[in-house]
């Protein structure tokens, strides 16, 4: 059973005043995320809340058809009006976001959207680093990873836990985490993805609301 923080969970629960009827969410992945799509089936389910919502990866998929929430593909979408995702760092101006590996998905959903809201616990705000995680197509994974090397950035391939060989992302691709310094965020996300292979980057500059859970409620940063 995955233990969920206090901290975690008022965070969730405060993304739901954003939540009304007839929207189309983008749910995020991840733990802070999971706790919020069963607060939002719960919902839907007892007081007949009209929503539909885009997954940003199988697990999330998998977790909101057990809920109950009603599912759209991204063809089936006309627009997105929230988006709801946690995050490994939050800075001032920038995220980490990708330790789950869902990365590029996440960021389709986020940056389409009108609004993206951020979910995190205290913890999130305090870290001052972070890998930065990058999706590679599988053949580009030595070419990116040689260029990345020879900038000091000491890329390494994601290895899969209960499996032998790499992570493969819902994408069918690789990821590589890198110990990025960030100074200034708009101008690395654009220069990573100039590099071929590259799919996506962790590194999210596009966000409206940031909120904070704490282990007495919540607030917005």
């Amino acid at each position: 059973m995955m233990f969920m923080s206090q901290e975690k969970i008022n965070a969730a629960k405060k993304a739901l005043e954003f939540v009304k009827d007839e929207l189309i969410i983008g749910l995020g992945s991840g733990t802070t995320i999971h706790e919020f799509i069963k607060l939002l089936g719960k919902q839907v389910r007892e007081q007949q809340l009209k929503i539909a919502a885009v997954p940003t990866s199988y697990d999330t998929q998998l977790l909101a058809m057990a809920q109950g929430i009603p599912l759209l593909q991204p063809e089936q979408t006309p627009f997105i009006d929230i988006a709801i995702d946690g995050a490994d760092l939050v800075a001032k101006d920038y995220l980490i976001k990708g330790g789950g590996g869902a990365l590029t998905r996440e960021k389709i959903i986020a940056y389409e959207a009108k609004e993206f809201i951020v979910l995190a616990d205290e913890d999130k705000l305090k870290r001052k680093s972070y890998p930065v995680p990058i999706e590679v197509v599988p053949f580009s994974a030595f070419f990116v990873a040689r260029h990345l090397a020879k900038e000091g950035l000491r890329p390494e391939l994601r290895l899969a836990q209960r499996r032998l060989g790499p992570i493969i992302t819902d994408n069918g691709n690789f990821i590589l985490d890198t110990d990025l310094k960030i100074t200034n965020p708009k101008k690395l996300e654009t220069e990573l993805k100039l590099i071929p292979g590259v799919v996506e980057t962790g590194i999210f500059t596009k966000f409206s609301k940031v909120i904070i859970g704490t282990k007495k409620g919540s607030r917005m940063l």
